[in-house]
């Protein structure tokens, strides 16, 4: 049985689309694999748990900045447990398509040993 060309047609489309829609979002994903990255080191240094709360958001808001995501101090969530540091990052990236408009919600985070 021959598949008709329309079919063809509309498949080949929705292929392409959709591998474009994953190359317009990769950079956004990876930007924060980079700033998750960022967050556990941070919060494995030695020196971490002794800093201030201030000290450590402003050096994540600052990574975020050079990544170009949208990070505010007051999305970064600080907590000492037993000598021990927990950073979590929560933001949100919007994203607009020509049809649509998508906020993609992500999350860092990091703690010492």
């Amino acid at each position: 049985m021959k598949l008709p060309l329309w079919r063809l047609v509309l498949g080949v489309s929705v292929l392409v689309a959709m591998v474009a829609i994953l190359l317009t979002l990769m950079p956004v994903y990876f930007e924060n694999y980079q700033l998750g990255q960022f967050v556990r080191q941070l919060a494995r240094n030695p020196d971490a748990p002794n800093a201030e709360d201030d000290k450590l958001r402003a050096a994540v808001v600052a990574r975020a900045r050079e990544l170009d995501l949208p990070v505010r101090p007051g999305d970064i969530q600080i907590a000492r447990s037993e000598g021990k540091l927990q950073l979590e990052t929560k933001y949100a990236v919007q994203m607009d398509f020509p049809l649509y408009q998508v906020d993609l919600h992500f999350h860092a985070n990091g703690a010492s040993r």
